[in-house]
């Protein structure tokens, strides 16, 4: 994948004075936005997991035979990777004047000769061979000599391309950190920082998806529909509940981001979240997973009841399999999908020591299956749109009509159990006014058709639930829905 922009670097790196010397190019988080090292890892651990075992093995003979191990085992596929395209123009802007063009990285060989068999720009490619892992001082000595008659131009990123920077003739930094461009500005005037690097913190906290929080709203819910007013105590736990499933949500997105990077590259929305557009690095992923998990569950052990604490070891288990595996079956990753927001709803129970009623569980998985089909119909919707298929998952754009029919009965079957409810005898023990309840049907019969109108006309980009929480409409409905049911259960 390769960003699109134009950039004064064209007129910057292509100057008629410059083409007699070659130009030397990093790969790793200058030409492409990541690191191949880390996405081949994360490759081979999807693939063979179970070689995570001799990780630390290779690790301990070097850093060239380690990288070398994992290119024998993995091939990275270079047309998924995000590139920087106002470079890769400058790129062939150069070699289409005559100018050398040398790809020059601290990556294994076969990683450097696969992407640049697939740009087809450089004349050349200089780079790890298994024995000399061809960084800092290292690529610098290579070059030096590589290219002592004329010299030679470099293009980098980080710290580590400051020696060699410093040996070439003209240096050039993209994406630099702060930190490194301030000490590239010791070089003097050889060197030009072309950009700098967008704030980490900033996609740490989109990685999070805190926005997707929202969700674990779900575990409130009992407390909502319980009969009385609860108590502090139990308020509280709710709270801490709804708090841990987050962070084990968060600790699943950042799973998931990481197991699915190559297809969320390919997706029209999702190649922006920061793993696969290389706004957060590779390496992150795993100890930002192992902490929220750390905190999410350190918090359940000590202040919530055991059963909720085995309640969210469900939860992520679920989501493992799901990222792993589950997501790619047709229909059962909606089932999926809805079964784990009404898991949410039944732990919440558990956390506030509420019986969840069946009625609730079974309006739950009815509701959510809706949203479910709709998400996996926006995404055969783009498919369509596109002419191609959907990675990574078990549907195909001829699935289309039967996604688009079986959502929105779904949402009316879970309109018709609530129906079933006000209607039965379980609703008078928590409301006086149970027939107020009808007004509740039509807002939502209105909000599920309306999803999916706005789903089929295109309106809504990605997860329904995510479009709901920034829609001012679904808040409308949501505000009545509450009036009503509060009317229900409190008016004199």
């Amino acid at each position: 994948m390769v960003e699109s922009s134009a950039s004064p670097m064209l007129s910057e790196l292509s100057e008629e004075s410059l083409l007699a010397r070659p130009l030397c190019v990093d790969l790793d988080g200058t030409l492409v936005r990541t690191d191949t090292l880390w996405e081949s890892v994360l490759l081979l651990l999807r693939r063979r997991p179970w070689l995570v075992l001799l990780l630390p093995t290779w690790m301990l003979r070097g850093r060239a035979r380690f990288k070398r191990a994992v290119a024998e085992r993995v091939s990275l596929d270079p047309g998924s990777l995000p590139y920087r395209t106002e470079l890769v123009e400058m790129l062939r802007v150069s070699a289409g004047k005559g100018r050398r063009i040398v790809l020059s990285t601290a990556a294994d060989a076969r990683v450097a000769e696969a992407v640049a068999a697939h740009l087809a720009l450089f004349h050349e490619v200089i780079a790890s061979d298994g024995e000399q892992n061809l960084k800092a001082h290292h690529k610098r000595d290579s070059l030096a000599e590589r290219f002592a008659a004329t010299g030679f131009d470099y293009v980098g990123d980080a710290a580590a391309d400051l020696p060699v920077l410093a040996a070439a003739h003209r240096g050039y930094l993209v994406g630099a950190s702060a930190q490194t461009a301030r000490r590239a500005e010791q070089l003097g005037d050889k060197v030009r920082v072309l950009s700098t690097r967008g704030s980490r913190a900033r996609a740490l906290v989109r990685v999070l998806r805190v926005h997707q929080w929202a969700k674990n709203a779900l575990v409130m819910v009992p407390v909502l529909l319980a009969q009385g007013l609860p108590s502090l105590g139990v308020l509280a736990r709710v709270t801490l509940a709804a708090f841990s499933f987050s962070l084990c949500a968060s600790a699943g997105y950042v799973f998931n981001d990481l197991i699915d990077v190559a297809a969320d590259r390919a997706h029209q929305t999702k190649h922006r979240r920061p793993f696969a557009s290389g706004d957060l690095p590779i390496l992150y992923g795993p100890p930002l997973f192992a902490l929220l998990l750390a905190l999410s569950f350190g918090i359940s052990l000590a202040m919530l009841p055991l059963a909720f604490v085995g309640m969210l070891a469900i939860y992520l288990v679920a989501t493992v399999a799901y990222s792993f595996y589950l997501k790619s079956k047709l229909l059962v990753d909606v089932i999926v999908l809805a079964w784990l927001y009404a898991h949410r709803v039944l732990a919440g129970g558990i956390a506030g020591g509420i019986p969840i009623s069946a009625w609730l569980l079974a309006f739950s998985m009815f509701f959510f299956s809706s949203l479910a089909f709709a998400k996996r119909y926006i995404e055969l919707q783009q498919a369509v749109g596109k002419g191609a298929q959907i990675k990574s998952r078990g549907y195909l754009t001829q699935d289309l009509e039967m996604v688009a029919s079986m959502g929105p009965t779904a949402g009316y079957i879970a309109v018709l159990v609530f129906c079933l409810y006000v209607e039965s005898t379980a609703v008078v023990v928590t409301y006086r006014h149970p027939t107020l309840l009808w007004l509740i049907c039509p807002v939502l019969l209105y909000w599920i058709s309306r999803i999916w109108f706005l789903a089929h006309r295109g309106m809504v980009q990605d997860d329904p639930v995510k479009f709901a929480i920034t829609d001012r409409q679904s808040w409308a409905c949501a505000l009545a829905i509450a009036v009503v049911a509060g009317a229900a259960r409190l008016w004199p």
